[in-house]
């Protein structure tokens, strides 16, 4: 068996796309330059520090029915699917907030910076109307879709890449989707870093045999900064619409989907562990882990 790698920089971050099988062919790389048009068509049409993009463009036109792709349309939908199930934990009208709170420019290029929302409201997900083929904000409200975008892309490489490629591990700032085995004909071994010290490793997952396996982490160490002389992070709870204080460092999933895992890992930061438990128990996601401020870890697995 070998290994056929491919490393780029998307979302902010780096992306690594991994490939195992018999022997190195054409098709393969036709295969893995597929992948990378797809990310970076995703984020040409979806990044919020693209003046240009449909997201943009979408939030520019907010109080307007706007025509949309049906890829922005089952973003959308999953959008107000994972707002109730996550009990709003998770909602794409936080833009205003995160902006407000310090994270304006982008995480990579610090001159980018996305439009200004920071005076517009935050409003439940009940306020977005999505028809056959058009949808509609309230005038004076703006949307993010960083919150799902890298487990959206992960379910769409993985969807893409099942029943043409058997061994596969898919990584996108971090967060991962494998299936098959690794290049010792292994099950994925997927490690977890400290969160303070990611050079450290506390612990690790073992992907599913046959299965498609996703891991998410997310974490209030990352992606976070001043402003006002006060300290911020990513992470906005839409109780109070400011960056999250919770005794949960970084929360660890791992399910059958990025997305899910994705969205359910920042949840846990915000909602706790009592959250995590009943997740994990009604079969949402397979396992998880969470790192406290108090040097506890949790691991249910």
């Amino acid at each position: 068996m070998i290994r056929i790698q491919k490393e780029l920089d998307c979302f902010g971050s780096k992306a690594l796309i991994t490939i195992v099988q018999k022997r190195d062919n054409t098709q393969v790389h036709q295969i893995i330059e597929k992948i990378i048009v797809m990310v970076e068509e995703f984020e040409n049409h979806f990044s919020r520090f693209k003046k240009n993009s449909e997201l943009t463009q979408f939030n520019i036109n907010a109080g307007k029915r706007v025509k949309v792709s049906e890829e922005f349309k089952n973003l959308l939908e999953n959008c107000v699917k994972l707002y109730r199930e996550t009990g709003s934990a998770f909602n794409p009208f936080i833009l205003p907030s995160l902006q407000k709170a310090g994270y304006d420019k982008s995480w990579v290029n610090p001159t980018i910076e996305s439009d200004e929302f920071e005076d517009s409201d935050v409003v439940n997900i009940d306020q977005l109307t999505i028809g056959e083929d058009w949808a509609e904000i309230p005038i004076n409200t703006a949307i993010d879709l960083g919150g799902i975008g890298k487990g959206y892309m992960l379910d769409k490489i993985s969807k893409f890449l099942n029943g043409n490629i058997e061994n596969y591990w898919i990584s996108l700032g971090g967060d991962l989707i494998c299936r098959g085995k690794d290049i010792n004909g292994q099950p994925w071994n997927i490690a977890v870093a400290d969160a303070i010290d990611d050079r450290n490793v506390i612990d690790s997952f073992e992907s599913s045999q046959n299965k498609v396996t996703a891991i998410a982490t997310s974490s209030t160490f990352k992606r976070r900064g001043f402003k006002n002389n006060k300290s911020w992070n990513h992470i906005i709870n839409p109780a109070t619409l400011e960056p999250v204080k919770s005794k949960i460092l970084s929360a660890t999933v791992v399910s059958s989907s990025g997305m899910t895992s994705d969205v359910m890992a920042k949840s846990i930061i915000i909602n706790g562990q009592d959250f995590a438990e009943k997740i994990k128990a009604s079969g949402t996601i397979s396992a998880y882990l969470l790192q406290n401020n108090d040097n506890t870890i949790r691991i249910e697995k």
